[in-house]
């Protein structure tokens, strides 16, 4: 096991964040903002998003009230200015106290000139997709040519629906757009390989997934991403390139995890396989942080952490914050009060993070029973009050959580209330879980059994 490395020591705050009610930015003193913006990794994540992802991004940054509001949201205005979302860039200049600049305005009227436009030239074309006879038909046709002749359009016209619906996206039109783009991803097409448009189709029906928080269903953004997975898997694109997009789809995985109530399991399983772990550390380390999180907060990726942390201890060069130095000094040092001073830390993280924000308590919750679960692993009899030092908890409610446990069968224990500890029950050892242990490296161990004979014979 390697030395870990020296961990940086972090002032804290005088004082922690107050609470603010949803919807309204906490009153920070400017020690505590400048505490929390270290941690703040959206500068690092937007190189790597749809713009039109990044404003949901940025109304949580104005939320966690690190930044001044007239700050966050002249960083709003700048990004509008790159879309058609011309009504909403009006307003975001009102709530700053400027007037908006006439070539908005002029602008305005030639994105609605384009739209009324591409609208006429289409119009036989969306009538057809307001039929739900129609529509159903759509999936029988074996030709883009026998769709045109039995709707009796052009065939020029199916590839401008895209145009279409980038319109109506920038224009932050996103059901719409979404709605005609899954016409488009339905319709017949030449080859089985995807066409550049067909790619584009996908990326922006991904988007319009993840901005409408749609997280169900046979159309969801999961399995939009999965296609898009497999899309690079099989793609003859240069190697940068697929590893550029593959770093892309990857920050997006990160709003379907964790601004859904309840992550595909699947989508959790692909963000932590050994491939996806790699494309972090080569292109996006920072991206560490969810990775952790993910072991935190998900109970059922618990048989990942062993593996999973050792390549974090690996990568810590690249990147380090208090969730990633949490686990390491928990699974790879030992080191309980190193892990509970981190522990601590980590609620200034969430706080400042758009995607931890909302699972704070539940990230504290599992985070202790993960501390728990690994100071149970080593000691027979466990002292209360000590073990709620550790947990950051008072020894009462130390107590009481510990009872909780034993009661829902988390935990296999007895409380001795006389010399207040928790005594481990000895479980019998698990012999499928030993055989796996002992078998996991065989194939690579048989391999260089093999090698090592064939150098003797040499």
């Amino acid at each position: 096991m390697g030395k870990k490395p020296a961990a940086k020591k972090e002032e804290e705050p005088s004082q922690p964040a107050p609470a603010a009610e949803a919807g309204e930015a906490p009153q920070l003193s400017l020690e505590q903002a400048k505490h929390l913006a270290r941690y703040d990794n959206t500068a690092k994540m937007t190189p790597f998003l749809d713009r039109h992802l990044i404003f949901p991004i940025l109304n949580q940054v104005l939320e966690s009230g690190i930044y001044k509001d007239v700050d966050v949201t002249r960083v709003q205005v700048q990004l509008l200015s790159e879309t058609s979302m011309i009504d909403y860039a009006m307003d975001q200049y009102q709530l700053i106290g400027e007037e908006p600049p006439a070539s908005l305005v002029e602008r305005r009227e030639e994105v609605l000139e384009q739209l009324t436009s591409c609208k006429e030239y289409l119009m036989d074309l969306l009538q057809k997709l307001e039929d739900d006879d129609a529509v159903r038909r759509i999936p029988n046709f074996k030709s883009v040519g026998e769709l045109c002749d039995d709707f009796q359009i052009e065939p020029e016209k199916v590839d401008e629906l895209v145009r279409y619906a980038k319109m109506q996206f920038d224009c932050g039109n996103y059901e719409l757009a979404a709605a005609l783009l899954k016409h488009y991803r339905n319709m017949p097409h030449a080859s089985e390989t995807l066409t550049d448009k067909q790619v584009t189709a996908l990326w922006g029906s991904a988007a319009c997934a993840l901005l409408l928080k749609e997280f169900e269903g046979a159309d969801s953004a999961a399995e939009l991403l999965f296609k898009l997975d497999e899309y690079l898997e099989n793609s003859k694109a240069p190697k940068s390139e697929v590893l550029l997009h593959r770093t892309w789809l990857l920050h997006w995985t990160l709003f379907a995890i964790f601004w859904s109530d309840k992550p595909d399991q699947k989508l959790m399983d692909f963000f932590l396989n050994e491939k996806s772990l790699s494309i972090i550390s080569l292109s996006c380390p920072h991206l560490f942080r969810y990775v952790g999180a993910c072991l935190i907060l998900q109970k059922r990726l618990k048989h990942l952490v062993k593996d999973t942390v050792w390549i974090i201890h690996h990568e810590t060069a690249s990147y380090s914050d208090p969730i990633t130095r949490f686990l390491l000094a928990l699974y790879t040092e030992m080191d309980y009060d190193d892990a509970q001073h981190e522990l601590q830390r980590c609620e200034q993280v969430c706080q400042s993070d758009c995607f931890l924000r909302a699972h704070w308590n539940e990230f504290q919750e599992h985070a202790r029973l993960h501390i728990f679960e690994s100071y149970c692993r080593i000691h027979q009899c466990i002292n209360i009050e000590m073990i709620s030092s550790r947990l950051n908890m008072e020894v009462e409610e130390a107590e009481l959580w510990i009872v909780k446990l034993i009661q829902n069968a988390k935990l296999e224990a007895r409380i001795d209330s006389e010399k207040s500890r928790v005594v481990m029950t000895k479980a019998p050892p698990n012999v499928y879980q030993q055989v796996i242990e002992k078998t996991k490296n065989l194939a690579f161990r048989s391999t260089m059994l093999v090698s090592n004979m064939e150098k003797e014979k040499r």
